[in-house]
């Protein structure tokens, strides 16, 4: 029998590596899982692999920092709404937050028990990544007078990295802590705004 070489637009190629390569490391875990593993799934030659990823840990990271904008767009799109006060984008963005199932195309993998330090760094990624838009609208917020802080950047960080350890942990807890995040946030943003003299 012949088998025809399929050729694919290289973007498309690089999706499909990624996208198996999640899909084992979630099935396997990321230690028992090889690049061989990963071409013997799509049916290819292992220098595939290698030709987009000069190794695992490399196509990891990759996959992770997709996967951190894939995940913080709804969040953006909140953040970057001029028709919403504050108060209704950190609630909107809170309800996302509980429903990620929605946008989730890896957390078979992310959710696995024995997971949670790779969940925790998607997570500070996920911070790390999202800081500069939300600075960005309270900055917006500030100069046209619907929002007044004392120090923008320290709370926003704050906010955002304190929640790490929270979003990190038991995922029937998630709900819970998503709540109690957004109770604590409405205080600290709250108790930072300067009152109109």
């Amino acid at each position: 029998m012949i088998h025809l070489r399929v050729s694919k637009a290289p973007e498309v190629r690089k999706q499909e590596i990624l996208d198996t390569a999640m899909k084992l490391f979630a099935l396997k875990g990321y230690e028992a899982t090889s690049m061989a593993d990963i071409a013997k799934e799509m049916n290819v030659v292992k220098g595939l692999c290698y030709r987009y990823f000069a190794s695992k840990q490399e196509l990891f990271d990759q996959a992770i920092n997709q996967y951190v904008v894939h995940c913080t767009e709804p969040a953006i799109r909140i953040i970057e709404d001029e028709t919403l006060s504050m108060n209704e984008k950190i609630q909107a963005i809170m309800e996302k937050m509980g429903h990620e199932e929605e946008y989730a195309t890896y957390q078979d993998f992310f959710h696995r028990p024995e997971n949670g330090d790779f969940h925790e760094q998607l997570t500070l990624k996920m911070c790390k990544y999202l800081s500069p838009f939300i600075k960005k609208e309270i900055s917006r917020l500030e100069q046209i007078g619907r929002l007044k802080l004392k120090n923008a950047d320290t709370l926003i960080d704050f906010i955002l990295y304190g929640q790490v350890h929270l979003l990190s942990g038991d995922h029937d807890q998630l709900n819970q802590n998503i709540h109690l995040i957004k109770h604590y946030m409405d205080i600290l943003i709250q108790s930072e705004i300067i009152p109109d003299v």
